[in-house]
């Protein structure tokens, strides 16, 4: 009897402990046929051979870039839990792995969560723009590659994840979210060579605005010394990659400011965004700085709760930064506009249609011609660029 006893009570037991814990499997998997007017091979010089047109799947720059992951939660007693996230970006045309073929590229981290102070987590982790300034941008709003900003300089497009990181969120106190993050370098010797911080806040009215603000800086953000590279060497992201940017890898320092408002009423939403992204002490311009502004404008309409259009345009324009030989590079442009239309088969699944064109004009960073570059993934041999797409996305 006794035996049985204990063993009715370890049930009960056991039992009770997996009620107080759960673990999700998510994802989403979008997939789109993809046009694209004018691509171009880049050579030693700076300059773009032209490739012509291309006709491609693509699976990580629709309406959301494909995943899976697994969220877990576990409840410690007293408002406090365990939690972790394991997310993993899919190339659905190939089936290999996203973010420069990294298992979990997405994101993997570990932390605590309580009810009444907020979240701590540690591993690798988006960053301040993602959690306060992105959800309300023009080109999320859009939700399309073809609407994000030209080379994602300031990381709206969440290309740059945060390695070897610790973040803090906080709960939502009257409209008002904060946090911010700390990535560690990792060097021996130096605490500070390879480190990054960000922080930010959101504010929602509740009538229907919101408010976003948010800021980081990179140090060393080119170093190949493990820990650091934010752009070239620990498949963080893809600046400094194209004609843009690509002159201002000697960068000793990155930083990124900005702000976001969206507004929403009955079927209407609008969008706004400002950005500035400076690439700083630049060892090739005698430590000189280079700035991108970028302005981004959207709107949106809910004609039924079945289908939506939504339209917007962005303007990104730099100084430019003089050599020294004194010539000047980098002083460019641009100018672009996008439209998404979405019809939604269920609270799941939905089809779209997406289409961007950007024009450029001026110098790029390496002294040639400022070329057209959509969603950061690849040079126009000219100014102008043209990217279409038709594809379908399932949420599980």
């Amino acid at each position: 009897m006794k035996k049985i006893f204990a063993a009715s009570a370890l049930a009960t037991f056991a039992f009770s402990a997996h009620a107080q814990s759960s673990m999700t499997l998510y994802g989403i998997l979008d997939q789109a046929m993809t046009y694209t007017n004018n691509t171009g091979t880049t050579k030693a010089d700076g300059t773009v051979t032209p490739a012509g047109s291309k006709f491609a799947m693509d699976s990580l720059s629709g309406t959301a870039g494909s995943r899976w992951g697994i969220r877990g939660d576990e409840d410690l007693g007293g408002g406090l839990h365990t939690i972790f996230t394991l997310e993993s970006g899919i190339n659905m045309p190939t089936g290999g792995f996203g973010q420069g073929g990294l298992m979990w590229g997405r994101q993997i981290f570990v932390g605590l969560r309580s009810t009444q102070y907020g979240q701590v987590t540690l591993g690798r982790q988006y960053d301040s723009v993602y959690n306060f300034t992105m959800p309300l941008d023009a080109g999320t709003l859009n939700s399309n590659g073809a609407a994000m900003h030209a080379g994602d300089v300031d990381n709206a497009a969440i290309n740059l994840r945060q390695n070897n990181s610790i973040r803090y969120l906080s709960p939502t106190i009257k409209g008002l979210t904060f946090g911010g993050g700390l990535a560690l370098g990792g060097v021996a010797g130096d605490v500070t060579n390879g480190l990054q911080y960000n922080f930010g806040a959101q504010y929602d009215t509740g009538m229907g605005l919101k408010l976003g603000a948010a800021y980081e800086f990179f140090k060393n953000p080119t170093g190949s010394t493990s820990g650091t590279g934010w752009f070239t060497s620990n498949g963080s992201g893809t600046l400094l990659s194209h004609q843009l940017d690509a002159g201002y890898t000697s960068a000793q320092s990155y930083q990124i400011a900005m702000v976001a408002a969206q507004y929403t009423k009955g079927p209407w939403t609008f969008a706004g965004s400002w950005s500035n992204a400076q690439f700083g002490k630049m060892t090739a311009f005698n430590g000189a700085s280079v700035t991108f502004n970028t302005f981004d404008l959207g709107v949106q309409y809910m004609w039924s709760p079945f289908f939506s259009t939504a339209v917007g345009w962005n303007y990104q324009t730099s100084a430019g930064v003089t050599r020294p030989d004194r010539t000047k590079v980098g002083n460019q442009h641009s100018n672009q506009f996008y439209t998404l239309i979405s019809y939604f088969l269920s609270k799941r699944t939905t089809l779209y249609a997406a289409a961007g064109y950007q024009d450029s004009r001026g110098v790029n960073s390496q002294g040639g011609r400022a070329v057209a570059d959509i969603d950061n993934i690849v040079d126009s041999s000219t100014g102008k660029q043209v990217v279409a797409r038709l594809g379908i996305r399932h949420n599980f």
